[in-house]
């Protein structure tokens, strides 16, 4: 073999290894292979429930890939013990007129999604914030959490979790 084909093929090797072992090193070792650029993240704070039962959803997409939106097909308002008050469905989510959700940013709007007849969630494009206005039963005073989902089945990632406790006063 060529001593310069030997050459080449040794440096790409020492610098695959190099870049590998620095990106795993600096991004939780090489136990477990991690890719922060694959999964959506969103914040939720400044989101407000009032006691007539009204959600102004503040939610800004903050991680993830800026190829495709973010997907939120399940918002939830929960008890502080977990337990379910009420929650919209990918179904309901898809048919939020467009009047009731505010983006912060117009070009690239978060939007309802809908196939057909069928809704399917809000898409949240990366750097987008946007108040969702979502109305349900009136509440008793108290604190709440607000959950959402991604389409991907998580309500967390990057180690912060997709929701935010509220008080209803």
């Amino acid at each position: 073999m060529n001593e310069k084909v030997l050459v080449a093929i040794l440096a790409m090797l020492i610098a695959t290894g190099v870049t590998f072992g620095l990106y795993q090193i600096n991004f939780q070792g090489f136990t477990h292979l991690t890719n922060y650029s694959k999964t959506p993240g969103y914040s939720l704070s400044g989101t407000r429930l009032y006691q007539n039962g009204t959600l102004f959803l503040q939610i800004s997409r903050v991680d993830g890939p800026d190829t495709y939106g973010g997907f939120i097909v399940l918002v939830q308002i929960l008890y502080p013990n977990g337990t379910i008050y009420y929650q919209w469905t990918g179904q309901q989510l898809g048919h939020i007129p467009t009047n009731d959700i505010k983006n912060e940013f117009s070009l690239h709007p978060s939007k309802a999604i809908k196939i057909g007849n069928y809704g399917v969630g809000i898409e949240i494009p990366l750097g987008q914030n946007s108040t969702i206005i979502l109305q349900t039963h009136p509440l008793q005073p108290g604190n709440y959490i607000i959950r959402v989902w991604d389409a991907d089945g998580q309500d967390s990632a990057y180690g912060m979790k997709f929701q935010i406790e509220v008080q209803v006063s």
